[in-house]
Formats: C-alpha cells, sequence, structure tokens
C-alpha cells in the first residue's frame, strides 16, 4: 500500500541519513515526504507547520529556509518533465548539501547563501565599475523589469534565465550585461566546454570521404545559396530543427537554421539562428541570433580516416552582452540530406554556465519520413547515442512509435497554430552577414521606424 511505501522510504531515509528526499509524480503519500535537510514539503497541520512557516519567514539565511528554495526549486523543475530539468534539480541539492559540483557553482544573483558580506562586495564592485550602465538600465522600464525577473530567476537555471533575458531584449540590458559581467566579470564566474562525451565525426557523406567543401555543404543544408549541395531544396533557411536534448534550447519553437559562407573569409561560415519566443507577458516575437563559424581541429581518435577534422566547428557569438563559445560536430546526416545529427557543447564562461546537447534536423522540421523506421531510424539512434543521448530524452518531438502507421506526431516546434500565426509574421530570415548583431538590430529598427513614419503620413 501506499502507506506501507511511504514508512519504507521514511525508514531508509533515516537509516541512511540522506541530506533529501526529493519526489516527483508520486502518489500523494509519498509526496509528503518530499524533504530537503530539515526542511519537510508537507510538514503536518497544527505547531509543526507553523513552527517551520515562521522560521523560514524570520530566518530567510538558515538551513530550513535554504532547503524551502532548493524545494520549489527542485518542483520547478521536475515540472518541466526533461531529462536535462531533472539532473540539474539533483545538482543543485547535491551542491548545497552534499558536495561541489561545477557545473552549478555559480550564480549572479544575490543570494542568502553567499552572505551579506559577498553580496555588499559584489553590488560596491558593480557601482564601481558600471555605474552609468546600471543608471542606464534602471532608469528604462522594460530593462529594470528584466533585472527584476532575473533577480528573482536562479540564473544557473538556463530555461528560466534565458526566457526572461529574450523577453525583454533591449540595448540597456546589453549594455549593463557587457560591462558588469563580460568585461569586468564582477562575480568572479569562470566556466568550461566539457569535453564528455567524446563524439566522433562523420566520416563518409554520400560514399566519399568528408572533405572541407563537403563539411560546409551539410552546414548550409538547404539554404538556397552557389555553395550548397546538389541535394540542396534552395530554401530561405539550411535547417529547421526537429528536436533536441537541451531544454535550454529547444523550449523555443519554430527554429530555422541559417547557415553561409562568410564574404571576407574563405574559411568562416556564418550562422543565424531564428526561433520564435512566447515571451512571459504572453507576446509572440521572432528572435534572432549571429554566429560566427570557424573549422575545428579534434584529436586523433575522432578525426576523418584521411587524419582530417572536417565537421568540427567553433562557433562564438555575443548575446546580449555575453560572449558564448561552442564546439559543434557534424555526427551523421543522410546523402540526400533528408536529416542531420549536430552535436554541440558550450560555455558563457563570465556568468558561469557550460551546457551540452544533440539536435535532429531536417528541411521542413518533421521527423524524416525515410527514418520513421528501419535503418534510417537506427542511423539516428546510433548519431545519438555517440552523443550520449538517448532518443527518449529528446525535447519537443520523440521518436516515431512502432505502432503508428501514419508515422510520428508533429513536433510542438511546428504546430498549426504556428503555421497559421506565421503567414501574418514571417520569419527575419535575411541573412545578417559580415557585421555585428547590433549593428544589424539598429539597422533593422531605423527601417522599421522609417517604414512606421511611412505609412502614418499616407
Amino acid at each position: 500500500t501506499s502507506a506501507a511505501a511511504a514508512q519504507t522510504l521514511v525508514d531508509a531515509s533515516n537509516k541512511a541519513r540522506s541530506a533529501a528526499l526529493l519526489c516527483q509524480d508520486c502518489d500523494p503519500a509519498i509526496a509528503a515526504l518530499q524533504r530537503v535537510g530539515n526542511y519537510y514539503k508537507t510538514p503536518g497541520s497544527g505547531a509543526a507547520a507553523l513552527l517551520q512557516a515562521a522560521r523560514t519567514t524570520a530566518a530567510p539565511w538558515s538551513t530550513m529556509a535554504q532547503g524551502k528554495r532548493l524545494s520549489e526549486q527542485v518542483d520547478l523543475l521536475f515540472s518541466r518533465h526533461s531529462s536535462e530539468d531533472l539532473l540539474y534539480a539533483l545538482f543543485f541539492v547535491l551542491h548545497a548539501r552534499t558536495i561541489e559540483i561545477d557545473l552549478v557553482r555559480y550564480t549572479i544573483n544575490p543570494t542568502w547563501e553567499k552572505g551579506l558580506i559577498q553580496n555588499a562586495a559584489e553590488f560596491a564592485n558593480m557601482i564601481n565599475c558600471c555605474g552609468d550602465k546600471i543608471f542606464a538600465a534602471i532608469s528604462d522600464p522594460d530593462t529594470k523589469a528584466t533585472i527584476d525577473l532575473l533577480n528573482k530567476c536562479d540564473s544557473r537555471d538556463q530555461v528560466g534565465s534565458y526566457r526572461v533575458i529574450v523577453s525583454y531584449e533591449t540595448p540597456q540590458l546589453e549594455d549593463f550585461s557587457l560591462c558588469i559581467l563580460q568585461q569586468n566579470n564582477v562575480f568572479g564566474c569562470d566556466a568550461s566546454i566539457l569535453t564528455s562525451p567524446r563524439v566522433p565525426l562523420l566520416r563518409k557523406w554520400q560514399g566519399r570521404g568528408i572533405d572541407e567543401a563537403m563539411a560546409r555543404q551539410i552546414l548550409i543544408g538547404h539554404l538556397d545559396h552557389p555553395e550548397a549541395a546538389t541535394v540542396s531544396q534552395k530554401k530561405p533557411w539550411s535547417w529547421k530543427v526537429v528536436c533536441g536534448a537541451n531544454p535550454a534550447y529547444d523550449t523555443f519553437p519554430a527554429q530555422h537554421q541559417v547557415f553561409y559562407p562568410s564574404e571576407r573569409s574563405a574559411a568562416a561560415i556564418w550562422y543565424d539562428p531564428v526561433f520564435k519566443v512566447e515571451t512571459l507577458d504572453g507576446r509572440q516575437v521572432w528572435t534572432k541570433r549571429h554566429y560566427r563559424c570557424t573549422p575545428r581541429h579534434v584529436d586523433d581518435d575522432l578525426q576523418g580516416e584521411d587524419g582530417s577534422s572536417f565537421g568540427a566547428w567553433t562557433f562564438s557569438t555575443l548575446d546580449n552582452g555575453i560572449i558564448s563559445k561552442e564546439y559543434w560536430t557534424t555526427v551523421d546526416a543522410a546523402d540526400d540530406l533528408s536529416w542531420v545529427v549536430l552535436h554541440y557543447s558550450g560555455a558563457a564562461a563570465v556568468v558561469g554556465q557550460s551546457y551540452l546537447g544533440g539536435l535532429l534536423c531536417s528541411a521542413d522540421g518533421k521527423w524524416p519520413a525515410s527514418a520513421r523506421e528501419g535503418k534510417e531510424l537506427e542511423r539516428i539512434r546510433l548519431a545519438f547515442d555517440k552523443c550520449g543521448i538517448q532518443l527518449w530524452e529528446l525535447y519537443g518531438h520523440g521518436p516515431p512509435g512502432e505502432s503508428s502507421d501514419s508515422g510520428p506526431s508533429r513536433s510542438f516546434m511546428w504546430t498549426d497554430a504556428h503555421d497559421k500565426w506565421a503567414i501574418h509574421h514571417p520569419p527575419p530570415l535575411e541573412p545578417i552577414g559580415d557585421q555585428s548583431v547590433q549593428a544589424w538590430r539598429k539597422a533593422e529598427k531605423e527601417r522599421l521606424a522609417a517604414k512606421s513614419r511611412a505609412k502614418s503620413t499616407e
């Protein structure tokens, strides 16, 4: 029975002197046992509940109050139903109670865990280094609202914090972040690109060993460009994302990838991801990023058969004042470019964030028809396995069901509701080109302002 199971868990937890007991989608009798340290999510009724509430409110620096914050954070992450968020929920509790974990070591938030002295020192350092940027940021209502929301959201929660940022992007926020984080690293954060798993390169495509031109053609994919492969479908985009394994990336729907060569560098490629953001205040807007992609050398055992590193790339971008660097790997691709599997591992060092994931992409964002079963499905499965990812971990679109006659259901990224919305709100797919994203945004705002003025005079 549930009562017997609950008592068994209590006895085992007490015997092991466990730091926490966490529950997800459990029977109410089991869920009532959740605790972190000496904080109980369901402390009972009467005096015990009143005393716990009083202690967590009156002493927010106490271990009981910390346990309350961790328990609420666990509930939030568990509610997203992704393997990545489940792991981070465990990491947060383990880091706070048992062992230091580098992945969740740093935070740019003022917290009770840091203590009054460290919080005050960080604030003073911010004022000394970037007082003018801070004043400009808090003087702008949208930017101030963004900063307030970020302070309420744990910066280590990459899904939550990034959704706040993309909901309210302003020049003041970018200047604020660039000064405090990127230029002065006020919070002393650091993070490195994760080197595990070690993902091997795709070695053959269309029956031949991968060379430089082929590696570029796979990324350029279906874009209507002279350098594209002959099997390209000549679209305004290279790929559409079907699904991925990192919710910080894949929680945003309608992801278009636009890869194209640089006009200033023979080796470099530009990557402009274009995706839809459902903002915190209920709006639907397109957002665009701009990465520079350069060839990367990999270790001997990961190289192609001829000892080359074609298909390994380093991506870099300045995103809202923060520099991110990522290692991307072409893991596998269909000869007709009906699908591609890509792996990435990156870091935003000055906010202490490391991340990794994998993507399945196709020309239309649907699970490729040729890979609903048989050898092609197995190839995709093996490609993700090389990335340390199982198909059940994919976020937004699982693999096709074995008993399905009509193939897989559509990804949440490409819904009928989105298709109707996009008719009147087409994505901004024009390549940014050899300029910064900041210069492009400025030009776009000037263009839209001029268009609005012209319309008002009609």
